[in-house]
């Protein structure tokens, strides 16, 4: 076997990879998940129904009145990407709007990719702003662009089939749904997920976590607490706890990868995140996992299959 033919058979490969289609409904469901997840993260207009955890400190929208107060201190993770306070909150009114134009699923692709920007860049002008999940939300978002995000499920949609009933009479045509769409976007949402799993695993790979200092540091400042915890603590102790979320990090991008196991993983998963959310503050990460793990609950068909559907 030559040089070629082992370049030509993983280039097949990796084409097989990404080839196929995944039903519409899941980007829709991500669209509309996702940007939920950021109305609310980045606002505080549940309140009076219920508290959340970023409630303490955000007040109306995040970051319109975050501006430091002087003698002020400019601290941007980018050079010269500092903002003044009428830009940045111009940009946060921006953000909002786009948000909900994405949830509408409005221009969705096209609003998703200028939200995912808009929010890296009032993220970048202070880097004192930055929190881990809300990073994984804003590249989520922007990951989300590249898919066909607006194919159901959107304000045009219901218009145009609530016109199509009213005048069910005349012979206007059916309002042709997408049943099936490419499946790569999807395949790319699902690396970024499995990423997500694999980072914070490898992170934990230290001897100090293993020996559960970490669990006992964050619990002696109560930010582990709760009856989940304290069943976990005493049933496997500190070093147990922390083995047990490493492994479980490393094993699961694994058993996703394979279609026999990935289901049940999706659910160990859920319960994973619940039990996380119960027992730490966390904010919207267990929510925004649970709506990217919603990636690994479809199948995808292959082009083969495809075209025989469609014959």
């Amino acid at each position: 076997m030559t040089y070629g033919d082992v370049r030509l058979r993983l280039l097949a490969r990796f084409d097989r990879l990404f080839d196929g289609a995944v039903p519409s409904v899941v980007y829709a469901a991500l669209r509309i998940a996702l940007s939920a997840v950021f109305l609310v993260r980045n606002s505080d207009w549940l309140r009076p129904f219920v508290f959340l955890e970023h409630h303490r400190y955000v007040h109306g929208l995040m970051f319109y009145d975050s501006a430091p107060l002087a003698p002020a201190l400019e601290s941007p993770w980018l050079l010269g990407v500092a903002l003044s306070t009428p830009l940045t909150r111009l940009l946060v009114g921006v953000r909002t709007a786009l948000s909900i134009a994405l949830l509408l699923g409005v221009r969705a692709q096209l609003s998703a990719a200028l939200l995912g920007l808009v929010s890296l860049t009032l993220v970048a002008a202070d880097r004192y702003r930055y929190y881990h999940h809300l990073y994984l939300l804003y590249i989520s978002v922007l990951w989300l662009s590249l898919a066909p995000i607006g194919a159901r499920w959107t304000l045009a949609r219901g218009v145009r089939w609530l016109l199509e009933q009213w005048k069910r009479r005349s012979r206007t045509p059916a309002l042709a749904i997408p049943q099936m769409s490419a499946a790569w976007p999807l395949q790319l949402l699902r690396a970024l997920t499995l990423s997500v799993y694999v980072a914070a695993g490898v992170s934990k790979l230290t001897p100090s976590f293993l020996r559960g200092d970490a669990l006992r540091e964050l619990e002696g400042v109560q930010l582990l607490e709760g009856s989940v915890w304290l069943w976990s603590r005493d049933f496997l102790g500190y070093r147990g706890v922390a083995l047990l979320s490493c492994a479980f990090e490393l094993t699961l991008p694994c058993v996703l990868c394979f279609r026999s196991t990935r289901r049940p993983a999706v659910v160990a998963a859920l319960v994973f995140h619940v039990g996380i959310s119960a027992s730490m503050p966390v904010y919207s990460f267990g929510v925004q996992m649970a709506a990217l793990l919603l990636c690994f609950w479809v199948e995808r068909v292959r082009p083969e299959v495809v075209s025989q559907a469609k014959s």
